[in-house]
């Protein structure tokens, strides 16, 4: 394979707010592929009559693409385009919502949705390389941390208006209500982006060598792994602490309230990492801060016992400095990475990492958990804030590009 060059490109004069914006809408319309079968899921099982553990691949296979293809995608981005992938990516995933809405056939809905993993992680990656492109130095971390939330509204607006499709007209309209978002969004992107000046790429090096010794380099790469590593440790534990720790609240009209809140409270988290990263510390120094929140937290919540509201309270601070990891990685990425080539293979990496953690934790967790309860969960959780802090303070070592 021939060999390809890396890149720089012009830098933003200011921050372009209403593109960043855009940008941040197509996040929210990828994450929404996890969403609508999130919400969904019931009425899924009742339309197909599969069992809950087919049901459940169907949703899990959207991640599955990033977790093999994560820094492969990256690369390819940085060889055809960054604004290629992103709106392909988001014109594939209309294009397979559209499908959807006919309620195929389980087998072919289940392919769909392994190509919405391909259109999911293309938008994943491009998306924030773009953002950190239209992004003053200045407010590159408060961009980033604004990126970061995208997610979590995602499972916000489809559990609200989501549900409310859902209930009144059926799958069908959910799905084609996605498909026509993130097709116009896709095309809303193309014709606002394709003369932005900001976006020319410049040649910054000659060789960059062929494909595998491209990958081999990436995974050797401090400034790529290390927020990788920091960010592998926040999955592995969120969707964990999200899925099981309401479960262990007495109160059950707490336990339904915490369901609502922590989503919310972790996206708040992510939000305020971008902001202090930006005002007040160095992305790397803020996951270190928020690694160090989760200990504590955890070792409070071990020794409270069974005051529901106090319990819920600490779940709470908890949940808000875990939701600030990722908001640090994200903002550790462009601060880090030398050329916007590079930052594109940090987000690959960080996808594909992320996916690792949410495929390995859930398990651990839970294992955890039925073997020694709370305690068990507590142990495990103090252990993933060891290593979040270790990966926070060796990333905080590499010097900082801007």
């Amino acid at each position: 394979m021939p060999s390809t060059p890396s890149y720089s490109s012009v830098v933003a004069p200011k921050t372009q707010w209403l593109e960043i914006i855009l940008l941040w809408i197509a996040g929210i319309s990828a994450a929404m592929q996890f969403a609508k079968f999130s919400v969904s899921f019931e009425t899924l099982l009742n339309h197909y009559q599969t069992t809950a553990t087919l049901t459940g691949a169907s949703l899990s296979a959207v991640g599955l693409v990033g977790l093999v293809f994560g820094v492969s995608a990256g690369m390819i981005a940085s060889r055809v385009g960054y604004l290629k992938v992103l709106v392909g990516a988001l014109l594939l995933g209309g294009s397979l919502s559209f499908i959807q809405s006919f309620l195929p056939p389980f087998n072919v809905l289940f392919i769909t949705r392994i190509l919405e993993g391909l259109s999911q992680l293309g938008v994943v990656v491009a998306a924030p390389t773009l953002i950190a492109k239209l992004s003053a130095p200045q407010h590159k971390s408060l961009t980033m941390g604004i990126w970061g939330t995208f997610f979590g509204v995602a499972f916000a607006v489809s559990g609200w208006a989501g549900k409310s499709l859902l209930d009144q007209y059926g799958l069908s309209t959910l799905f084609l209500s996605h498909g026509i978002l993130i097709s116009t969004i896709g095309v809303v992107l193309f014709v606002i982006l394709r003369k932005n000046p900001v976006l020319d790429l410049v040649p910054a090096a000659d060789n960059q060598g062929g494909f595998f010794s491209q990958m081999m380099r990436i995974y050797r790469n401090p400034r790529a792994l290390l927020p990788s590593f920091v960010f592998l440790f926040y999955t592995c534990t969120l969707v964990s602490v999200l899925t099981y720790v309401p479960g262990l609240i007495n109160d059950l009209s707490l336990q339904k309230w915490m369901l609502v809140l922590l989503p919310l409270i972790t996206t708040s988290g992510t939000f305020l990492a971008g902001a202090i990263a930006q005002y007040l510390m160095r992305p790397q120094r803020v996951a270190l801060v928020a690694y160090s929140g989760v200990a504590v937290s955890a070792l409070v919540l071990s020794l409270i016992g069974d005051t529901a509201l106090l319990f819920c309270l600490v779940v709470g601070v908890m949940v808000l400095f875990l939701g600030m990891v990722p908001g640090a990685s994200l903002a550790m990425i462009p601060t880090l990475a030398r050329n916007p080539s590079e930052q594109a293979q940090g987000y690959g990496l960080l996808a594909q990492f992320g996916n690792l953690g949410a495929t390995v934790g859930p398990p651990t967790f839970a294992t955890a958990l039925v073997a020694y309860g709370l305690s068990g969960l507590v142990v495990l959780v103090l252990c993933v804030c060891c290593f979040g802090i270790l990966f926070s303070l060796l990333a905080g070592r590499i010097k900082t590009v801007y």
